[in-house]
């Protein structure tokens, strides 16, 4: 099994945690630097946008356009800062109980590891087995559907003036090319 695939002990979850907080803290600390810098370019562009906005639209449907794109983009960003605040809210609950606990011991670890393994194989084994009786039920239809299906075409071709001379060729030839299947398989 891979590493990847066992949770995080509490610790590493603690780091990991810490470790967003601090790139997530970062990262407003750009977006403000950013924004001083970008209220200068915000007036230009305000003067750019009461242009657009004077202009009328050619159409409503370009209108409405416009507004589903700005109503569309407003809700991705309180998304995205709701989002924020939930990762931040979680982080200092989750420090406050890492911080009282002690980390926790490797038979304990190692225990839950071996438990989590020991259910996951004994889940994957017995849905295989499953899937394994079920398809083999499938193969026994579908046998015994083929062995129907050849002799209805043998009824079929029994009756005279059924099929046309070009007909009866090949379906004779099929017919031939079942029967070899057949005796191969048997």
């Amino acid at each position: 099994m891979a590493a990847a695939a066992l949770p995080p002990l509490p610790s590493v979850r603690a780091k990991e945690l810490e470790s967003r907080a601090s790139a997530l803290s970062r990262r407003h600390a750009s977006t403000d630097d950013d924004d001083r810098n970008i209220d200068a370019n915000d007036k230009n562009a305000q003067s750019e946008q009461t242009e657009l906005v004077e202009k009328p639209y050619s159409s409503l449907h370009e209108k409405n356009i416009q507004s589903n794109i700005e109503a569309s983009t407003l809700a991705a960003e309180q998304q995205h800062r709701e989002r924020l605040e939930q990762i931040e809210m979680l982080h200092q609950k989750e420090q406050k109980v890492f911080d009282q606990l002690p980390p926790l011991d490797p038979t304990v670890t190692c225990d839950a590891i071996h438990q989590y393994l020991s259910t996951t194989s004994q889940f994957l084994n017995s849905y295989i087995a499953d899937a394994n009786a079920s398809l083999e039920g499938t193969s026994h239809k579908l046998s015994v559907l083929e062995k129907q299906m050849s002799l209805l075409e043998s009824k079929l071709e029994s009756i005279p003036g059924l099929f046309s001379e070009d007909e009866e060729q090949s379906v004779n030839a099929t017919d031939q090319d079942n029967i070899i299947d057949n005796v191969a398989e048997g």
